[in-house]
């Protein structure tokens, strides 16, 4: 499970599809009886559609690389959800542990009009543990990431179940729902406005203390085709809902809205 914000606040749910290029080339390996490299390099870009902020009604298109080093898929430096780096302690053939830190670029009030005055909200280093069990065509995941500088001070567990069917020999097809709790300094940072921001909002935004709780569920939609050995096309589109504090938000009731859509589609090289 590699569920993340490639710059908090615009790609909700957005990266699954990007990861499993990495995936799906190293299965498709497998299957043709291929050895598995002690290293392996993974390049390619797309593009996003998707909200300038998190509970945004406006949407953007940007460009997303991914490039990813592994060293026998138990150390990765990668732009996945952010640019970071991983290491995979212990991993079976159904149980994968994971631990890394990845930099978060946060959000600016010059993303939107609705921000300004809010100030800009910095984040930077994110500490993350994933867990991840494979039973057959199912891909159980918790991902925990915790803030480790920045204003943000957050945490967040996100929970999810990716289903996949293979409909040819080279086409994946996944569907995989997903649910995010944050706590209550991640929801207030992000959601919540102080009475100093109330003040220099541009929009005129009333106070607003958001607390813990959950903060969003969703499902995307992703498919792949594997052109070549080496060459995957992937395309995803996503749907998210933000739930409780997060929805009632003047940020996202007044100025947004608690639907979130995202697509995406790309390209990556493997070798």
């Amino acid at each position: 499970m590699r569920r993340a914000f490639f710059g908090r606040g615009l790609f909700p749910a957005a990266i699954l599809c990007v990861t499993a290029a990495a995936q799906t080339a190293a299965r498709h390996a497998v299957a043709q009886d291929q050895p598995p490299a002690e290293w392996s390099f993974t390049l390619g870009g797309g593009g996003m559609y998707a909200p300038d902020y998190e509970g945004s009604d406006d949407y953007t298109v940007l460009p997303l690389p991914f490039v990813e080093i592994s060293w026998q898929d138990r150390i990765r430096l990668t732009t996945e959800g952010g640019p970071g780096i991983y290491a995979t302690p212990f991993m079976t053939d159904g149980l994968r542990f994971d631990l890394g830190v990845r930099y978060d670029f946060g959000r600016s009030e010059d993303d939107n009009d609705a921000l300004k005055g809010l100030g800009d909200l910095d984040v930077g280093a994110v500490a993350v543990v994933r867990f991840g069990y494979q039973a057959g065509p199912v891909n159980l995941g918790l991902e925990v990431a915790r803030d480790l500088t920045g204003d943000r001070n957050g945490l967040t567990a996100t929970a999810e179940a990716e289903y996949t069917i293979q409909l040819l020999d080279d086409v994946r097809l996944s569907v995989t729902p997903h649910l995010t709790w944050a706590d209550d300094e991640y929801m207030s940072n992000t959601f919540g406005i102080t009475a100093a921001q109330a003040e220099r909002s541009a929009r005129g935004l009333a106070a607003y203390d958001a607390g813990s709780g959950l903060k969003d569920v969703g499902i995307n939609l992703g498919v792949g085709y594997m052109m070549t050995d080496s060459i995957y096309v992937m395309g995803q589109v996503g749907y998210s809902r933000l739930l409780g504090d997060a929805a009632d938000s003047p940020l996202v009731s007044s100025e947004g809205s608690a639907d979130q859509l995202s697509a995406m589609l790309g390209l990556t090289y493997r070798w």
